[in-house]
């Protein structure tokens, strides 16, 4: 123990980060699935469906529909490559992309110590920093999903260090910084507001050659990225004004909320109390320009903007951790704090040290929509001969999107929302390989409904959802996360190959 107190004193940052990566590895092995829509279907899907020769959501076809192609290409050549090698199965693929990931979010622990400690001078103020962004509860496992908001995180505090790692900014750091941001920029439209808040700093410091130089190099970095829209609409930034447009016109069909959605969402993600003194020392340090105001600007705009989920403010996570820690330290070395007060925020910190290590570890290895990917994956072992399955969800009257990707094709999902339902009509191309029943409600009256179509089904297996998925389906019956039992179609499914498994 002595050892490792005598490493930690002389080497912080290595053991924060080596914890991080503990942390983070859990979440690459356990963390399998996605937490929303987008981190497969945006990214994954899509991604996956053009390395295998086809397109998904029909993105390079007809019209733009408002989508920067910097990250799904790079996704398609990474697996491209893992293709290259032999690594076909997505479950399998899906390891690497995790563990890259992984990696990348270890920069924003990195930079965001070194922008406490270049601001404070205070190695205690930027260990704590760093230590919140590494095993903050949900950092680990947000770590490994592939959001657009996660992915562009290491991208805008690596820009900013670049900026304030010397008190005069050289041209070099100047270029870097926006070079960084630009790319940052190309994963996330919506880091502009972030963006302009950052030239807006320089310009009240007064800093108008390097405003200048930055806002070149950002606006450089950024066309070269999405020199894709030229190649495939033979026209710049069309996907940027796509999106712009798309947002502003249908705000309507996504979740409000008000004004301060986005401080409860902050508050409760930093765990409370100790998230309250983080906000304050937030705001406390609005003099600090270039750390507060792009993260103001984009919690600003987002909190007047109507369209609002949760997501959306997770790229000033990590600002909001150091600027609350700097502030607070900023705020306790201006102000006598007395006794009383010193033990009320002790005891603060001390409830969400808890709460945070309660949730901590299930979390990092939650396995998200386990039922819906395992499905997949276990079909993925007759792809050959799966072009169609059914999802059968009578009892609730309602469907899920199931990530086909898993299975490696472009297989077809029917969906049965009702047992009155005469597939007859449903003027099938093909005859289910599967039929997958959303929970175990009156399993047996379901099936037999089937086999009058399909005389030949068999029990295959029952595929269950995680245990948070259990539970957050209790807890909102808005939750769609059921247990899956799957019967097979032996008139489909080669009955030898089976067997032989």
């Amino acid at each position: 123990m002595k050892k490792l107190t005598d490493y930690y004193a002389k080497h912080p940052l290595r053991l924060i980060l080596f914890v991080a990566f503990l942390l983070r590895m859990l979440s690459v092995i356990f963390a399998k699935g996605y937490g929303m829509h987008d981190d497969h279907f945006t990214i994954i899907e899509t991604s996956r469906s053009w390395a295998e020769g086809w397109d998904f959501q029909g993105w390079l076809q007809t019209t733009p529909q408002g989508h920067s192609f910097t990250y799904p290409l790079l996704m398609f050549c990474l697996f491209k490559i893992l293709m290259f090698f032999g690594i076909e199965s997505l479950d399998i693929q899906m390891y690497f992309v995790r563990f890259l990931h992984a990696v990348l979010s270890l920069l924003t622990i990195y930079f965001s110590h070194k922008i406490v400690f270049r601001t404070t001078n205070e190695k205690q103020s930027a260990n704590l920093s760093a230590w919140i962004l590494a095993v903050l509860w949900c950092m680990p496992w947000l770590s490994v999903r592939n959001l657009v908001e996660i992915v562009c995180m290491p991208f805008l505090v690596w820009a900013t260090w670049l900026y304030i790692r010397n008190q005069n900014p050289r041209i070099k750091d100047v270029i870097l910084s926006g070079v960084v941001m630009g790319i940052g920029l190309a994963f996330r439209y919506q880091l502009l507001f972030f963006i302009g808040g950052f030239g807006l700093a320089m310009l009240i410091y007064k800093q108008w050659k390097n405003a200048i130089i930055w806002s070149l190099a950002v606006v450089i970095t950024f066309s070269l990225t999405q020199l894709s829209d030229i190649f495939i609409w033979h026209k710049p930034f069309v996907e940027m004004q796509e999106y712009f447009v798309y947002n502003l016109t249908t705000e309507d069909i996504y979740p409000h909320g008000g004004l301060f959605k986005y401080i409860g969402v902050l508050s409760g993600m930093l765990i409370p109390p100790a998230s309250v003194l983080l906000l304050f020392g937030f705001l406390y340090g609005y003099k600090r320009l270039l750390l507060f105001l792009p993260s103001f600007c984009f919690l600003f705009f987002h909190s007047i903007f109507p369209n609002k989920q949760e997501r959306f403010i997770f790229p000033v996570i990590p600002f909001i951790v150091l600027s609350g820690v700097i502030g607070c330290r900023d705020f306790a070395l201006k102000r006598a704090i007395s006794y009383k007060l010193r033990r009320i925020v002790k005891i603060c910190c001390i409830i969400s040290l808890v709460l945070n290590f309660i949730l901590l570890i299930p979390v990092t290895v939650h396995y998200s929509k386990r039922a819906r990917v395992e499905s997949m994956v276990y079909m993925y072992s007759y792809r050959p001969q799966v072009k169609l399955f059914i999802h059968e969800d009578s009892p609730h009257h309602d469907y899920e999107k199931m990530p086909k990707i898993y299975t490696v094709q472009n297989c077809e999902q029917v969906n049965i929302t009702s047992d009155t339902v005469d597939i007859n009509n449903l003027n099938l191309t093909e005859q289910p390989a599967f039929i997958m029943f959303a929970e175990q409600t009156d399993i047996e009256r379901r099936v037999e409904n089937m086999r009058k179509y399909f005389p030949n089904l068999e029990y295959a297996t029952t595929v269950h959802t995680s245990f948070i998925d259990e539970l957050m389906r209790k807890i909102n019956h808005h939750n769609h996360n059921y247990s899956f039992v799957i019967y097979r179609n032996n008139d489909v499914i080669n009955n030898e190959q089976y067997n032989s498994k």
